[in-house]
């Protein structure tokens, strides 16, 4: 059959929770990729900026603790309602978390993923379900201080542009070295085309 990528949505993870497999579904991640590359074919896994608020989730452990949240008006981290409930986004406007968010992407973090596994960042304007517009308020704030009102529309691109550099990473000293990152983006801005392809 023409078929080039196997697109999995979030109901892979296990209870929504980005760079996650759920077990009982996908027991064996990795050899599913290595059958599926075997034949030509790539898998994408949807990764959304938005983060189960979720204790012993160890994403959102580690970016509570390292304050990679947008805050909220009053300085706490935002908290929003999407697909996992209760949610929090990280701040993409900053290069260190970018940096952060890339090295999730390597194999060694990002268990169960090899580098046949690409990415589909979605929801990333960003949505919020219950925020105006469903997006968030425009007095939330990035880790500069900036309200959302002025870094609304690259959201999307910093998002896209972390994971880009993320799989490049991964790929740092493999031989022979891998093809190049794929990301596909919904939101995107002047310049996306630099990390990937959008929708």
């Amino acid at each position: 059959y023409p078929m080039d990528v196997i697109w999995l949505d979030i109901e892979h993870t296990d209870g929504k929770r980005y760079f996650t497999w759920n077990d009982n579904l996908f027991p064996n991640p990795i050899e599913m990729q290595k059958n599926i590359s075997a034949h030509g074919r790539k898998m994408v896994t949807i990764v959304d900026p938005h983060i189960k608020r979720d204790n012993g989730y160890h994403i959102h452990d580690e970016a509570t603790r390292l304050g990679l949240y947008i805050k909220n008006k009053d300085g706490a981290d935002y908290d929003g309602w999407c697909w996992p409930g209760q949610s929090s986004y990280l701040d993409f406007t900053s290069p260190h978390v970018r940096q952060w968010w890339g090295e999730k992407f390597s194999t060694d973090v990002y268990q169960g993923s090899t580098l046949d596994l690409y990415t589909w960042n979605d929801m990333n304007e960003p949505s919020v379900f219950n925020g105006p517009e469903v997006s968030m308020q425009k007095d939330t704030k990035n880790l500069e201080g900036l309200e959302h009102r002025y870094w609304h529309n690259l959201y999307g691109t910093y998002m896209q542009q972390a994971t880009a550099e993320g799989q490049v990473m991964r790929t740092k000293n493999t031989q022979p070295a891998p093809d190049r990152a794929f990301v596909l983006s919904r939101a995107f801005w002047a310049g996306s085309q630099r990390f990937g392809a959008i929708w």
